[in-house]
């Protein structure tokens, strides 16, 4: 079994973000940039399937510039086999990074996709329904738990609700939580010997597909302030202040 892990490079969520003045985009000035905490879970998933022999391979792939190399380096410490680089020179929509993970998979083989389930910062848990979806693939959602038994995939899915349990035969993308797998350290020895690797890249339009964006982002704006909030003194003063608002109660 092969497994593809997409990686994205993000903003260190401890930092704090910033806007460029002109609000065009966010300030990377000072900014620390690590793999996405959802894609290291996914990936330390990947390399646990693949040390209990139930993988083979363990792909990793980032879309992006040429400071995606590395995330992917930091993915080959960790242990991936290997690793592809597609190379664009401008942000790309979700559905775009979808069809290009695609044309991979399709390409590569892969029987398994396990990515996180969303990138810190835009928060869109878009790229992995999209990517099911495009690849006819069945579709598990917030795994906290991941099993594969011959030929089939079983999780524990997260929901409002609580937790239940989905099952589908391979192929199959699961998108996972942080809490599936904490992720391994990366220890020195893996780093330096990661750094002589080549890292195998190519353009993004060399995969065939669509690039059309469809959206465009036009400007970056903080969210308002909010108010100091009142304190009342007892639920009866609440409801008053609400009626005199609202007018509603």
């Amino acid at each position: 079994m092969k497994i593809l892990v997409p990686v994205k490079r993000v903003i260190d969520p401890s930092f704090k973000v910033r806007l460029k003045p002109d609000h065009s985009g966010l300030d990377m000035t000072y900014m620390k940039m690590v793999m996405n905490p959802y894609d290291e879970a996914a990936l330390e998933a990947a390399l646990q399937l693949k040390e209990r022999g139930m993988a083979t391979q363990v792909l990793t792939v980032s879309c992006g510039t040429d400071d995606c190399v590395e995330t992917l380096r930091t993915s080959l410490a960790l242990g991936a086999d290997e690793t592809l680089f597609i190379e664009a020179r401008y942000a790309m929509t979700p559905l775009v990074v979808a069809r290009l993970l695609k044309a991979v998979a399709v390409r590569e083989a892969c029987d398994l996709v396990l990515i996180g389930r969303q990138g810190m910062g835009s928060d869109g848990n878009q790229v992995g329904p999209m990517l099911a979806a495009l690849l006819g693939w069945p579709y598990l959602p917030f795994a906290e738990a991941l099993t594969v038994e011959g030929g089939d995939v079983r999780v524990r899915s997260k929901t409002d609700r609580g937790f239940e349990t989905l099952e589908a035969a391979l192929p199959a993308l699961v998108s996972v939580e942080i809490g599936l797998a904490a992720p391994r350290y990366v220890s020195m020895p893996s780093l330096m010997k990661a750094k002589k690797r080549k890292i195998v890249g190519e353009a993004a339009e060399a995969l065939g597909v669509d690039m059309e964006m469809g959206v465009a982002v036009v400007q970056l704006r903080s969210p308002p302030e909010r108010n100091c909030g009142t304190l009342l003194p007892d639920a009866a003063a609440l409801v008053e202040r609400l009626r005199a608002e609202t007018g509603i109660i």
